[in-house]
Formats: structure tokens, sequence, C-alpha cells
């Protein structure tokens, strides 16, 4: 349960500063995003950013209720934080699922296993239309002791 502890409060330290970061867009960045064409390409910046249901603690709860330390990790001791990379779609879906920083391949497997069983979030907006959004979560796997 402690390991666990750590897990969460890692990933709501990563949750939290992906907040503040989406928040922070300036205006001539908003600006530029309104004047891009409509397209299906997922977009890293937009004025609205798609939303867990619940927002960031319910993320963190669902996380620490479903994820599973791999066995072999166990066994080899190994623990970090696996950053993985998706599209949030229109619908609030998730697709094109991506390992940007490795641990070890069943540490990265078990996080986009979890992710891939979030329920659909609310999507992200641009000029008040849900648009394709990238989306980068870390998520921290530690070993007790």
């Amino acid at each position: 349960m402690k390991k666990y502890c750590f897990l969460i409060i890692s990933l709501l330290m990563g949750v939290s500063s992906m907040q503040v970061t989406s928040q922070t867009a300036s205006q001539d960045d908003l600006t530029v995003l309104s004047q891009e064409p409509q397209s299906d390409k997922p977009l890293k910046r937009v004025e609205v950013m798609p939303t867990y249901p619940g927002g960031s603690v319910a993320i963190l709860d669902f996380i620490s209720k479903n994820i599973r330390y791999p066995e072999d990790a166990k066994e080899a001791g190994r623990q970090g934080i696996v950053v993985c990379e998706f599209v949030i779609n229109k619908d609030g879906s998730f697709s094109d699922f991506r390992i940007k920083r490795s641990v070890y391949p069943s540490l990265d497997q078990e996080a986009i296993r979890v992710i891939k069983s979030f329920p659909k979030w609310t999507p992200g907006t641009n000029n008040g239309e849900p648009v394709r959004v990238l989306y980068t979560l870390p998520v921290a796997f530690r070993l007790k002791g």
C-alpha cells in the first residue's frame, strides 16, 4: 500500500504540472490556434484542454485502483516514470498510444493498459468545437523499500 502512496503523489505532481502548463498559454498562442485550418491532426495546445471525469484527483484514484505492478518488474527491481502519449479524440475516446519514455517493457505495457481502460474524457475544444488533442501522462512506478 505504501508503494502506491508514492505512485499517487508522483502522478498528482505530474498531472498538476501538466494542467499549469496547459493553462498558461498566452493570448498569442490562442490566436495562432484559432487561425489553424480545421484538420484531424491532434493538437498539443488548445483553448480548453480535455478533462478526466472528476478531475485530477479522480484520475489518480482510478490509476491507483487499477494498476498492477508486474511481477517480472518487481523481481528485477525496476521502477521509474513511464511517460505515455496518446490522443484524446473529439468524442472523448483514445487512440494513438505511444511510450515517450520507457522504463521496462512490462511497466510500459501496464501503464498503457490502465490508460486504455479510462472512461471517456470531456474532449478538448478550440473555438468552442471539439478537437483531437495530443496528451502526455506520466505514470510512476515505485517499489517499497
